[in-house]
Protein backbone atom coordinates (compact mmCIF):
# COMPACT_ATOMS: atom_id res chain seq x y z
CA UNK A 1 0.00 0.00 0.00
CA UNK A 2 1.05 3.59 -0.57
CA UNK A 3 1.53 6.12 2.22
CA UNK A 4 -1.74 7.85 1.26
CA UNK A 5 -3.65 4.57 1.34
CA UNK A 6 -2.24 3.67 4.76
CA UNK A 7 -3.18 7.09 6.10
CA UNK A 8 -6.77 6.63 4.96
CA UNK A 9 -6.98 3.12 6.44
CA UNK A 10 -5.80 4.28 9.86
CA UNK A 11 -7.98 7.37 9.78
CA UNK A 12 -10.89 4.93 9.55
CA UNK A 13 -9.43 2.68 12.27
CA UNK A 14 -9.09 5.60 14.67
CA UNK A 15 -12.74 5.40 15.73
CA UNK A 16 -12.52 1.78 16.87
CA UNK A 17 -8.80 1.24 17.42
CA UNK A 18 -8.87 1.40 21.21
CA UNK A 19 -11.81 -1.00 21.42
CA UNK A 20 -10.21 -3.59 19.12
CA UNK A 21 -6.56 -3.33 20.08
CA UNK A 22 -6.54 -1.84 23.59
CA UNK A 23 -6.88 -4.90 25.80
CA UNK A 24 -5.56 -7.38 23.21
CA UNK A 25 -2.11 -5.77 23.19
CA UNK A 26 -2.07 -4.49 26.79
CA UNK A 27 0.36 -7.18 27.97
CA UNK A 28 2.74 -6.41 25.11
CA UNK A 29 2.82 -2.76 26.08
CA UNK A 30 3.77 -3.73 29.63
CA UNK A 31 6.66 -5.81 28.27
CA UNK A 32 7.64 -2.92 26.01
CA UNK A 33 7.83 -0.60 29.02
CA UNK A 34 10.17 -3.03 30.78
CA UNK A 35 12.36 -3.28 27.67
CA UNK A 36 12.65 0.51 27.42
CA UNK A 37 14.19 0.80 30.92
CA UNK A 38 13.20 4.44 31.19
CA UNK A 39 15.07 6.83 33.46
CA UNK A 40 14.16 10.33 34.68
CA UNK A 41 14.67 12.92 31.97
CA UNK A 42 14.93 10.39 29.13
CA UNK A 43 14.05 11.67 25.68
CA UNK A 44 11.62 9.13 24.16
CA UNK A 45 10.28 8.95 20.61
CA UNK A 46 7.30 6.73 19.86
CA UNK A 47 7.05 6.09 16.14
CA UNK A 48 3.45 5.29 15.19
CA UNK A 49 1.95 6.63 18.42
CA UNK A 50 -1.58 5.99 17.13
CA UNK A 51 -4.28 6.94 19.64
CA UNK A 52 -1.73 7.12 22.44
CA UNK A 53 -2.42 3.81 24.15
CA UNK A 54 1.22 3.59 25.28
CA UNK A 55 1.42 7.11 26.66
CA UNK A 56 0.09 6.44 30.19
CA UNK A 57 2.81 3.81 30.62
CA UNK A 58 5.61 5.91 29.14
CA UNK A 59 4.99 9.17 30.96
CA UNK A 60 7.17 8.66 34.03
CA UNK A 61 9.41 11.68 34.40
CA UNK A 62 10.43 11.42 30.75
CA UNK A 63 9.92 13.67 27.75
CA UNK A 64 7.84 11.99 25.05
CA UNK A 65 7.54 12.80 21.37
CA UNK A 66 4.99 10.86 19.34
CA UNK A 67 4.55 10.83 15.59
CA UNK A 68 1.93 9.28 13.35
CA UNK A 69 0.82 9.50 9.74
CA UNK A 70 -2.89 9.61 10.59
CA UNK A 71 -4.23 12.93 11.81
CA UNK A 72 -7.39 11.27 13.13
CA UNK A 73 -5.28 8.94 15.29
CA UNK A 74 -3.25 11.90 16.53
CA UNK A 75 -6.40 13.83 17.41
CA UNK A 76 -7.44 10.98 19.70
CA UNK A 77 -3.95 10.79 21.15
CA UNK A 78 -4.10 14.51 21.93
CA UNK A 79 -7.42 14.03 23.74
CA UNK A 80 -5.78 11.30 25.83
CA UNK A 81 -2.85 13.59 26.65
CA UNK A 82 -5.23 16.38 27.69
CA UNK A 83 -7.47 14.12 29.79
CA UNK A 84 -4.46 12.70 31.64
CA UNK A 85 -3.04 16.15 32.25
CA UNK A 86 0.33 15.40 30.68
CA UNK A 87 2.60 18.33 29.94
CA UNK A 88 5.64 16.42 28.70
CA UNK A 89 4.18 14.98 25.47
CA UNK A 90 4.59 16.42 21.97
CA UNK A 91 2.65 14.98 19.02
CA UNK A 92 3.41 15.50 15.32
CA UNK A 93 1.94 14.34 12.02
CA UNK A 94 4.93 12.83 10.24
CA UNK A 95 6.04 10.16 7.78
CA UNK A 96 8.22 7.66 9.67
CA UNK A 97 10.41 7.13 6.59
CA UNK A 98 11.43 10.80 6.79
CA UNK A 99 11.68 11.73 10.46
CA UNK A 100 11.99 15.47 10.88
CA UNK A 101 14.44 15.30 13.79
CA UNK A 102 18.18 15.83 13.96
CA UNK A 103 20.57 12.92 14.39
CA UNK A 104 20.98 11.45 17.90
CA UNK A 105 17.97 13.29 19.35
CA UNK A 106 16.49 10.53 21.54
CA UNK A 107 17.58 8.09 24.25
CA UNK A 108 14.82 5.61 23.44
CA UNK A 109 12.98 5.03 20.16
CA UNK A 110 9.87 2.88 20.40
CA UNK A 111 7.60 1.31 17.77
CA UNK A 112 4.59 -0.53 19.21
CA UNK A 113 2.61 -2.63 16.70
CA UNK A 114 3.75 -0.37 13.91
CA UNK A 115 6.69 -1.62 11.89
CA UNK A 116 4.62 -4.10 9.86
CA UNK A 117 2.12 -1.41 8.85
CA UNK A 118 4.55 0.60 6.71
CA UNK A 119 5.47 -0.06 3.05
CA UNK A 120 9.21 0.29 3.73
CA UNK A 121 10.07 -1.06 7.21
CA UNK A 122 13.81 -1.02 6.49
CA UNK A 123 13.80 2.72 5.82
CA UNK A 124 11.72 3.34 8.94
CA UNK A 125 14.17 1.42 11.13
CA UNK A 126 17.11 3.22 9.55
CA UNK A 127 15.47 6.52 10.44
CA UNK A 128 14.85 5.27 13.97
CA UNK A 129 18.55 4.42 14.24
CA UNK A 130 19.55 7.83 12.91
CA UNK A 131 17.62 9.78 15.54
CA UNK A 132 18.61 7.45 18.40
CA UNK A 133 21.71 8.29 20.41
CA UNK A 134 24.60 5.79 20.33
CA UNK A 135 23.99 3.24 23.07
CA UNK A 136 20.31 4.12 23.17
CA UNK A 137 17.57 1.52 22.88
CA UNK A 138 15.35 0.75 19.90
CA UNK A 139 12.35 -1.29 21.02
CA UNK A 140 9.84 -2.99 18.75
CA UNK A 141 6.55 -4.67 19.62
CA UNK A 142 5.30 -6.51 16.60
CA UNK A 143 4.11 -9.62 14.85
CA UNK A 144 7.05 -11.18 13.02
CA UNK A 145 7.06 -14.11 10.62
CA UNK A 146 6.81 -17.46 12.38
CA UNK A 147 9.75 -19.85 12.63
CA UNK A 148 7.35 -22.78 12.03
CA UNK A 149 7.47 -23.62 8.28
CA UNK A 150 3.74 -24.29 7.82
CA UNK A 151 2.69 -21.20 9.74
CA UNK A 152 5.28 -19.14 7.86
CA UNK A 153 3.81 -20.31 4.55
CA UNK A 154 0.30 -19.32 5.61
CA UNK A 155 1.53 -15.91 6.76
CA UNK A 156 3.19 -15.34 3.40
CA UNK A 157 0.05 -16.35 1.49
CA UNK A 158 -2.32 -14.12 3.44
CA UNK A 159 0.02 -11.12 3.68
CA UNK A 160 -1.19 -9.48 0.40
CA UNK A 161 -4.77 -9.67 1.70
CA UNK A 162 -3.83 -8.29 5.11
CA UNK A 163 -1.89 -5.48 3.44
CA UNK A 164 -5.18 -4.09 2.18
CA UNK A 165 -6.25 -3.83 5.82
CA UNK A 166 -3.11 -1.90 6.72
CA UNK A 167 -0.56 -4.47 7.90
CA UNK A 168 1.57 -7.37 6.69
CA UNK A 169 2.02 -10.83 8.22
CA UNK A 170 5.29 -11.90 6.58
CA UNK A 171 7.81 -9.47 8.06
CA UNK A 172 10.92 -11.51 8.87
CA UNK A 173 12.74 -10.32 12.00
CA UNK A 174 16.17 -11.68 11.09
CA UNK A 175 15.97 -10.13 7.62
CA UNK A 176 15.00 -6.78 9.15
CA UNK A 177 17.94 -6.91 11.55
CA UNK A 178 20.35 -7.81 8.75
CA UNK A 179 19.13 -5.06 6.43
CA UNK A 180 19.35 -2.38 9.12
CA UNK A 181 22.59 -3.46 10.79
CA UNK A 182 21.01 -4.13 14.16
CA UNK A 183 21.47 -7.01 16.58
CA UNK A 184 18.85 -8.33 18.98
CA UNK A 185 19.90 -7.64 22.55
CA UNK A 186 16.71 -8.91 24.21
CA UNK A 187 13.62 -10.71 22.95
CA UNK A 188 10.43 -11.90 24.60
CA UNK A 189 7.07 -13.23 23.44
CA UNK A 190 4.13 -11.06 24.47
CA UNK A 191 1.17 -13.38 23.83
CA UNK A 192 0.33 -16.95 24.79
CA UNK A 193 0.91 -18.38 21.30
CA UNK A 194 4.06 -16.38 20.66
CA UNK A 195 2.81 -14.62 17.53
CA UNK A 196 3.86 -11.19 18.82
CA UNK A 197 7.26 -10.36 20.23
CA UNK A 198 9.09 -7.57 22.02
CA UNK A 199 12.55 -6.90 20.62
CA UNK A 200 15.24 -4.60 22.00
CA UNK A 201 18.32 -3.49 20.09
CA UNK A 202 21.13 -1.23 21.30
CA UNK A 203 21.97 1.44 18.78
CA UNK A 204 25.58 0.86 17.71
Amino acid sequence: MTIDQIEKVYDRYSKVYDIIFGKIFANGREVGLQFLELFPGAQVLEVGVGTGLSLPLLSRNVEITGIDLSQDMLNRAQKRVTSLGFSDVRLFKMDATKLEFTDKSFDRVYAAYFISTVPDPVQVVREMKRVCRPGGYLVFLNHFQSEVPLVRLVEKLISPICARMGFRTDLNLQWLMHETGLKIEALDRTDFLGHWRAVRCINP
